[in-house]
């Protein structure tokens, strides 16, 4: 039987709660096809004004593409209806995508803890080096943000 098999190899199986993502945090990615910064952009000024109302953690990189990173305390559920107020806003995101970021990167850039906290709920202008720091400077990993092969 199976427990026969592993009465017998017990000394020769690891076991782990761990899930290989020790010291990682999930975050959700929502990509635009753009997002333009300043005031003469009504859409995206509205989207920074719902974020903060909502209280979002993460940051957001203007440009093409436009990326939003929403990182914890905010929820995966968070992360959808901000999307679909984007898209009452008329920014349609390409979905929400769960992503797992190194923790000690995303406090380097800004985007976790204590840095979040002292912003009071308020997303972070991010720019490609932020982004690249929040990754933990891994290039596999930025381009899997950025949706670049």
């Amino acid at each position: 039987t199976i427990f026969d098999w592993l009465s017998e190899n017990r000394g020769t199986l690891s076991f782990s709660n761990s899930d290989g993502r020790e010291g990682m945090a999930e975050c959700w990615v929502l990509r635009f096809n753009h997002l333009l910064q300043g005031p003469e952009h009504k859409k995206e000024k509205s989207m920074v004004d719902v974020a903060r109302k909502s209280k979002l953690q993460g940051g957001l990189l203007w440009g093409t593409p436009g990326i939003v990173v929403i990182v914890s305390p905010s929820t995966e559920e968070d992360a959808r209806d901000y999307s679909s107020d984007c898209r009452d806003i008329g920014k349609r995101a390409d979905g929400v995508e769960a992503i797992f970021l190194p923790e000690r990167g995303l406090e380097q850039a800004g985007l976790g803890g204590l840095a979040q906290q002292k912003r009071g709920g308020k997303i972070k202008d991010m720019d490609t080096a932020t982004l690249r720091t929040a990754c933990g400077g891994d290039e596999s990993l930025l381009k899997q943000v950025l949706n670049v092969r």
